[in-house]
C-alpha cells in the first residue's frame, strides 16, 4: 500500500471537504484510479505530482502529493510548456 495526499483545486474543491485528503492505495496505482476512487473517473483535469504536469496513467509513489485541478482556457498550453513541446 501506499499513501498519497491530494488537493483538489478551483471548480473540483467543492467535492471533499477542505479540498484536499490523503488516500490509502495500492502499489502500483496511478493518477487516474484517484479519480475513480473519489467517485470523478469521467471528470476532465490536469494531474500535477510532486510539482510537474503528468499524464493520467502516472503510476503514483508512497508519499506523493497529488493536485488535480480542473482545465480552463490555456491549459494544455501550460501542460506542454511543462513537457518541453511549446
Amino acid at each position: 500500500m501506499i499513501r498519497v495526499e491530494v488537493s483538489l483545486r478551483g471548480g473540483l474543491a467543492d467535492r471533499l471537504p477542505g479540498g484536499r485528503t490523503t488516500l490509502e492505495l495500492p502499489a502500483g496505482s496511478r493518477a487516474d484510479g484517484i479519480l475513480g476512487q473519489l467517485g470523478l473517473p469521467d471528470v476532465h483535469c490536469i494531474v500535477v505530482v510532486n510539482g510537474a504536469a503528468m499524464a493520467r496513467t502516472t503510476e503514483l509513489h508512497d508519499g506523493d502529493r497529488v493536485l488535480l485541478y480542473p482545465p480552463m482556457a490555456g491549459g494544455m498550453e501550460v501542460i506542454a510548456r511543462a513537457r518541453g513541446r511549446r
